[in-house]
């Protein structure tokens, strides 16, 4: 089983990123971004009420998610993510670069953070700082205020060999969620179980990173976690090992391992898997800077309002199509009517004026990262198949836009 980082590397990489930040910001500043003045809101913080499902949620992640809910059905938030892979991307300026606007948002992912230990030359948490701080990632000034941070986790194998990439699908590991549906219980002694709270440890201790430099995340675990299982009769599966129930085969001559279309199985060990994490990182580690982003494609998946602050739903539409996914938006707002509902994921952008017509208010839309750092047809943001330019333009300059420079005071919100 890997090892956890001790208590005095953990210090050490606190103090780091501290400093990190510190030296960021006495960079040379140019504030691109003060062209429109964003509006002002202070509220005191024995005024600030919690609208959070964590009942010891941190007062800045009180803050913003107040904000979020009061400008839901109003404006819709701006957002992009970041690559998770490559520390030479830069979204967050290509955007910029073809908009002249920073998204309000930046998602990142902790992909990279356990199976192989590649946290050293992650930046993710780093960047998250920044942004939050009004910083790009060179130390410039980008606004006076604060920048959304999100983040997800592609969770990797979390029994993979030291030396070998951990796959998150379920047809190259045979991973399972080590929960025993039968008895409603966890194998608390098996491996799996224990290199699950192994990979929770590591987790949490960049969460904390991030909370005790005052960063709230809105946090989006075990994504897309049904996959398409249940939209097609017994055809469809889960995309990721995290929903794809708790027992597996491997099939000798498609070299894959078996996916197993039991919703109800699938949905359990999800939902306990769910719970697990919420109340180990709330409970055991003392994270309370999260706003819980459940994403999980299925309403038999959903862990219950107590688990839960916001809903999220991933779409990809075919190039060109800009219609504002009503459909979609409505049956997930259905599943929880008290919580609100974003476009977590996107590769079209839909048109601003038809989510205001369709009453389709999404809360943030969030263009999912390029795999190309030059124009590309394939890529989501920088090319011109998914959206063109006039397409960017149209989006980042509607009133109905929320972008960086739009977004208020969040330390006084």
């Amino acid at each position: 089983m890997k090892s956890t980082m001790n208590t005095a590397i953990f210090i050490f990489s606190f103090i780091a990123l501290i400093s990190f930040v510190s030296c960021t910001s006495t960079s040379t500043t140019a504030t691109k971004e003060k062209s429109s003045k964003a509006p002002e809101h202070i509220t005191a913080d024995e005024d600030v009420v919690s609208r959070l499902s964590d009942p010891e949620a941190t007062i800045q992640a009180k803050r913003l998610f107040n904000y979020m809910r009061d400008v839901y059905g109003k404006k819709i938030i701006t957002g992009q993510m970041e690559n998770a892979w490559d520390d030479s991307f830069n979204q967050l300026q290509q955007v910029y670069d073809k908009t002249q606007k920073y998204p309000a948002l930046m998602g990142f992912d902790f992909m990279n953070y356990t199976s192989l230990g590649w946290s050293a030359r992650n930046k993710q948490t780093e960047r998250a700082v920044s942004f939050w701080n009004g910083l790009d990632y060179n130390g410039n000034q980008i606004t006076n205020n604060q920048g959304i941070v999100a983040f997800c986790w592609h969770w990797r194998d979390p029994t993979a060999s030291r030396g070998k990439t951990g796959s998150f699908a379920p047809k190259e590991t045979s991973f399972r969620i080590p929960y025993d549906t039968d008895k409603h219980e966890w194998k608390t002694d098996s491996e799996e179980y224990k290199e699950i709270i192994a990979d929770l440890d590591v987790i949490a201790k960049e969460l904390l990173k991030l909370q005790y430099a005052e960063v709230p995340v809105i946090w989006r675990p075990m994504h897309e976690g049904a996959g398409n299982l249940g939209l097609y009769g017994n055809t469809g599966t889960a995309w990721f090992w995290w929903g794809a129930g708790n027992s597996t085969k491997y099939n000798e001559a498609k070299k894959e391992y078996s996916v197993s279309t039991n919703e109800d199985v699938c949905a359990e060990c999800y939902v306990e898997l769910w719970k697990l994490m919420y109340n180990y990182f709330t409970k055991t580690k003392g994270v309370h800077n999260l706003i819980w982003l459940w994403n999980g494609q299925n309403k038999k998946f959903y862990p219950g309002s107590e688990y839960v602050d916001m809903i999220g739903v991933d779409i990809y539409p075919r190039n060109n199509d800009y219609s504002s996914q009503s459909s979609s938006y409505t049956k997930y707002a259905n599943i929880d009517i008290t919580k609100p509902v974003a476009l977590s994921e996107c590769g079209v952008i839909p048109s601003l004026e038809k989510m205001e017509s369709d009453g389709a208010w999404w809360s943030y839309f969030m263009v999912w990262n390029d795999s190309k750092k030059e124009e590309n047809a394939e890529n989501f943001w920088n090319g011109q198949s998914k959206n063109p330019d006039t397409h960017k333009l149209d989006i980042y300059q509607s009133d109905l836009a929320i972008t960086l420079d739009k977004v208020p005071d969040l330390l006084r919100y």
